[in-house]
This record gives C-alpha cells, sequence and structure tokens, in this order.
C-alpha cells in the first residue's frame, strides 16, 4: 500500500505488520467525530422524503400487486451488485435459465453468483427481528458463497489470511488499500455491530458510515462488496426506511463504479466523509425516484395487458410474466394448470396480439418474451 497517500486524521491510521514487510489501514472504532455541514442535511432531508414517498407507493400497492410487481427489484440489485464485482450476467440471462438449464460452464457460475445475492437478499429482508448481528451476516456470506467461484474462501467464516485490494497482479506494496490483519477483524466487528444497533438519530447517515466500515474492515476472503452493499439494505429495513427491498442501489454505484470505489478510499485517505456521503446520498435519491418510475411502468403494463382478456388463464399467465417475461408452453402448461395443447392456444393468442414475441427462431423448443416488460426492466 502506498502509505504517502494516506492522510487521515479521525477515519483511522496507517499502520505496519509487526515484522514491518508492509503498511495497511487501520480503522478507528465508529461513530466517528464528524459534524455534517447544512448541505448534507438538506440533502438527508430531500432523501428521506423521497425514500418515504417509495415506501408510500408500496405500501399502497396490494399483497398480490407486491407479490407480482416488486420480484423484479431483488434481481436487479442482485445483478448490479455482482456486475460491480466483474459478473457478466445480465437479468434476461437468469430468467432464461430458470427457464431452461445453462449450458456453459462459466456462464452458469455466473448466474449462480447473481442467484445467491438474490437468494441472500431474501433471506435477510425475510429476517425480522430487527437485529443485525454477526450470526445474521455469516449465513448471509454462507449463502453469497454457496456453490460458486468462492466457495473455497471461507464460506460463513471471516478471513483468516491477510487480503488486498487493488488491480490484478499487484501485491502489498502496490495494492491501492490494504485492510487491516485478520486476527483483529473479529473484535473490529463487534464494534460495527454495536454501532448498527445502537439508537442513532440518522438512520441515513449509519447506512453510509457502516456501509463504509464494512468494506474498509474487509472481514471476508471473498464477497465483501456485495455483503456491504446488502448491509445498506438491512439497515435501510431495520430503521424502518423501507419495509420492502425496492431500492437496487448496486444500479448507481455500478454505473459510478470508478467514482464509488474512489470516494470510499478517499475517507481513508484524508477523511473525505463528505464526499462520501454525498454520493450515497446521491445514490438514496437517485435510485428512490427510478424505484418510482418503475413501479408505475410495471403498474400500468399489467393494468394495459389485462385489459385485453377476461381469460382467467390468460390474466394468470400475465401475472407470471412479471415475475419472470420469459415463458416456453410448457411453462404455461405448468403455470395455468392447463394440458399443452391448451397452453399452446393461450400463449399463441397472447403472440397475435403482441404480447410475446418468440426468440429461437425455432419450430420446437421454442421461447417467448414480453418484450414490452423486458423493455421496462431494462431502461432503468
Amino acid at each position: 500500500m502506498r502509505e504517502d497517500n494516506y492522510h487521515p486524521v479521525k477515519s483511522g491510521e496507517v499502520r505496519y505488520s509487526d515484522n514491518g514487510g508492509f503498511s495497511y489501514f487501520w480503522p478507528n472504532d465508529l461513530p466517528f467525530d464528524i459534524e455534517l455541514d447544512k448541505r448534507i442535511l438538506k440533502k438527508v432531508e430531500t432523501a428521506i422524503i423521497t425514500l418515504s414517498k417509495l415506501d408510500g407507493k408500496v405500501s399502497q400497492m396490494t399483497e398480490q400487486e407486491r407479490d407480482i410487481l416488486l420480484v423484479p427489484f431483488i434481481l436487479m440489485e442482485s445483478t448490479k451488485s455482482s456486475a460491480i464485482e466483474g459478473t457478466g450476467t445480465t437479468i434476461e440471462d437468469i430468467y432464461r435459465s430458470e427457464r431452461v438449464e445453462e449450458k456453459d460452464p462459466y456462464k452458469k457460475l455466473d448466474n449462480m453468483e447473481v442467484q445467491n445475492y438474490r437468494s441472500a437478499l431474501n433471506y435477510a429482508t425475510s429476517v425480522k427481528d430487527g437485529i443485525i448481528d454477526e450470526d445474521l451476516l455469516l449465513e448471509l456470506h454462507r449463502i453469497l458463497l454457496n456453490g460458486v467461484r468462492g466457495e473455497d474462501k471461507s464460506p460463513g467464516k471471516y478471513r483468516d489470511v491477510q487480503v488486498l485490494v487493488g488491480n490484478r497482479g499487484d501485491n502489498l506494496d502496490t495494492a491501492t488499500f490494504v485492510p487491516m490483519p485478520p486476527e483483529s477483524v473479529n473484535w473490529k466487528m463487534m464494534n460495527l455491530f454495536e454501532y448498527i444497533n445502537s439508537p442513532f438519530e440518522n438512520t441515513l447517515i449509519a447506512a453510509a458510515m457502516s456501509h463504509y466500515q464494512f468494506e474498509t474492515i474487509h472481514p471476508f476472503t471473498d464477497g465483501n462488496g456485495r455483503i456491504g452493499r446488502l448491509l445498506i439494505m438491512l439497515i435501510l429495513n431495520r430503521g424502518n426506511i423501507l419495509d420492502y427491498p425496492v431500492l437496487y442501489l448496486s444500479g448507481y454505484f455500478n454505473d459510478k463504479r470508478d467514482e464509488y470505489i474512489r470516494s470510499l478510499n478517499r475517507v481513508r485517505e484524508c477523511d473525505d466523509f463528505y464526499g462520501w456521503i454525498d454520493l450515497f446520498l446521491d445514490a438514496l435519491i437517485d435510485q428512490s425516484n427510478s424505484s418510482i418510475r418503475l413501479i408505475n411502468s410495471l403498474y400500468h403494463t399489467r393494468r394495459k395487458l389485462h385489459g385485453m382478456s377476461d381469460d382467467l388463464n390468460t390474466l394468470r399467465l400475465i401475472d407470471a410474466l412479471f415475475v419472470n417475461p420469459y415463458v416456453r408452453k410448457i411453462d404455461v402448461a405448468t403455470i395455468c394448470g392447463v394440458h399443452l395443447s391448451t397452453a399452446g392456444r393461450i400463449v399463441n393468442n397472447l403472440v397475435e396480439k403482441g404480447v410475446l414475441l418468440e426468440t429461437t427462431g425455432k419450430n420446437r423448443n421454442q421461447m417467448f418474451v414480453c418484450k414490452e416488460i423486458m423493455d421496462i426492466l431494462n431502461s432503468y
């Protein structure tokens, strides 16, 4: 690590290994002694108002509407969070793999990483005891790395090796950032959990600082970025800011990946808390508004498609397309509980109406997509 780049006072300090072989960043305990200016406080207020609008929008939906229309949000967050770490999987890839098994072994592993993140996020938001603790975080890490490339990197356990953050080929001397040694991770995480579960004045600032501190501790050998972003959703949920996981923050962080990484490191380098908090609040505001627009688009599209038919099986299929816009005739038979020939007639009718589009160009083993729904999801 290039220690000359680091001159913090409040966030931590540069230290050296016992044998003096390398330098690393040692984070101070939370909470940090920082004072927010009026501009940041005003932006916090704006973010809370925008998040409240989003939460209100979701709360006004019926349970059936939530079960149908909110499914894509978790997948979008899972895909974008994994993309920050280099995974090339798209939401179309996941949808198709749910209908037909992916044969490419590399693509299959990419897909599994996204699916694992989705499982971890679903698990995290299903636990309602209000406590974010070590047991929960380790279980989320275990789910995240189950059966994928990181499964040999101690899933569900804190790291017991020294790690670094940088480019491929970097070593401890050339890395952008070297986290603390493994023997101190456990008790530094205890301080983080104490902070997360303490009654703090502002949940949004706590979420920003907790994410920064988690990434700085870097407690795992692999999966730190994804777990750290999942932690944000957990804190917003536990703080009664968002009852449902409909905020795909990773979309914003992925679009501004370099700025996201740089702003986190500038806290370590020069105590630039404002720069990170500013970016974090911008992400909350931008993605809250985006989620509201997406909910509106999906809601109006569902109403329009429902208006095309009064057949119960067709309506059942239309709702299923919001959960997965890709479908085969055999899937329709299962979804609607009808014979395959009846499923074929339902599909052909929706093809004629322009709701479904055949994607393979084949006469057998056909796959159909509701392009209108897919276009909406790809536009956000």
